[in-house]
């Protein structure tokens, strides 16, 4: 592909995207939903009009580096304070939970799908975080209470990662053809913690470098300093064998959160670092969900849509419910309320990251392209109609609402 090719592909996507926008406003559904559709538009069974392959070393900088700034920007959001109250369930919720939401969807898909278990595993893996990042503007212009709102959204960055962690050693599972789940669990602990303690130091680096301490020696440049320390922890922590994307959410955390460690940001600073990552956002959201439109294998869909139907009914109304139950209502001190559980619940959306894993995973040819593809897209779709556009009536009709907050 040439130079010009890729301007045009890149002209044409973008302008695409922004419309969509419009669309989506003047409908009323979520855009994500919209950029799907215009993904499939654009691909080589409707216009033909743009070659996105997720083998592309493009496509792949995006579900990688790409990927790694939406979860930075979403750990940058989140308010150390707030998550104090809620940290014994939000972990359960993010780390045992994913696992458990795992092994439930997968077994089903194992069965609906026909294959073998560790494939099911897979598609579970790849399913169990949510990802309402989306409903972030809705939950500020909603006012809903704060424990609720922070808890979904840190669930939803912190899954994300764990999510991505668990499908990688399953992959490998499924790409070795080994019959054993020790190996991958295991992987997925040595993972968890390289990532962690790399993803830590990293982050307390750049927290530092752009404090307003004197060991802050970029502050100025506070965007081209988290463009390197993301692309180089990125780049260090897969090498170590951990997760770059775990890395950049923790990064995002500590970055977010300089008050608490005492090293303070200049406000002029912080804005811009936060409207960059924000627009980074935007425009990776844009790609992932066009680019995986354009791959959909649509003559597949139809044998496929049953299966991937019935996989998302038991996520969604079993596997969802119970893990919420159990991760949350043994937290005390965070005093959990029939309410406040039901909504989050009712909120494992499915959005950007696992779109952007299937990618990753059909590029480095795991198999079962037609399976993931059809199962992501619908989750999609399924989700966020089903889910998101019923987010305000439900939170009304919960009393979660900051003016109907009574504690």
């Amino acid at each position: 592909m040439e130079a010009r090719d890729v301007i045009e592909t890149l002209a044409i996507v973008l302008g695409v995207g922004l419309a969509c926008g419009l669309v989506a406003d003047a409908l009323r559904i979520p855009r994500m939903v919209v950029l799907l559709g215009a993904g499939v538009l654009l691909g080589p069974s409707v216009l033909d009009a743009v070659d996105l392959e997720l083998d592309s070393i493009g496509v792949q900088l995006l579900l990688t580096l790409g990927v790694s700034f939406i979860l930075f920007h979403g750990g940058l959001g989140l308010s150390l304070n707030v998550l104090a109250r809620v940290g014994i369930g939000l972990t359960l919720l993010a780390v045992p939970g994913v696992v458990v939401a795992a092994l439930v969807t997968g077994a089903v898909a194992a069965a609906a799908f026909d294959v073998p278990f560790e494939v099911g595993f897979l598609i579970g893996a790849i399913l169990a975080p949510t990802d309402p990042a989306i409903l972030i503007p809705l939950f500020e212009r909603l006012r809903l209470r704060q424990k609720v709102a922070q808890t979904v959204i840190a669930e939803s960055a912190v899954n994300d990662v764990v999510g991505a962690v668990l499908a990688l050693a399953i992959a490998g599972m499924v790409l070795e053809g080994e019959a054993s789940l020790a190996g991958p669990l295991e992987e997925f602990l040595i993972d968890l913690g390289i990532s962690t303690g790399l993803g830590l130091g990293f982050g307390l680096a750049l927290a530092v470098l752009l404090s307003n301490r004197r060991a802050g020696l970029w502050r100025e440049s506070p965007v081209a300093t988290v463009l390197a320390v993301i692309a180089g922890g990125y780049f260090s922590i897969e090498s170590a064998g951990g997760s770059g994307y775990l890395g950049a959410f923790i990064a995002g955390v500590l970055v977010g959160n300089t008050d608490v460690l005492r090293l303070g940001m200049n406000e002029d600073h912080e804005r811009d670092l936060r409207a960059f990552t924000s627009h980074i956002t935007d425009v990776v959201v844009i790609f992932v969900f066009v680019a995986i439109g354009v791959n959909l294998p649509l003559e597949t869909i139809p044998d496929e849509a049953l299966p991937a139907l019935a996989t998302l009914a038991v996520l969604i109304f079993v596997a969802r419910p119970l893990i919420v139950l159990g991760a949350l209502v043994p937290d005390r001190r965070a005093r959990w309320q029939a309410n406040e559980l039901a909504f989050i619940a009712w909120t494992r959306e499915t959005g950007v990251v696992p779109a952007a894993l299937v990618g990753v995973l059909i590029a480095e040819g795991v198999g079962y392209e037609d399976e993931l593809l059809t199962v992501v897209s619908l989750a999609v779709v399924v989700t966020l109609l089903l889910q998101s556009t019923t987010k305000p009536w439900l939170a009304r009709r919960l009393g979660l609402l900051d003016a109907q907050d009574q504690g």
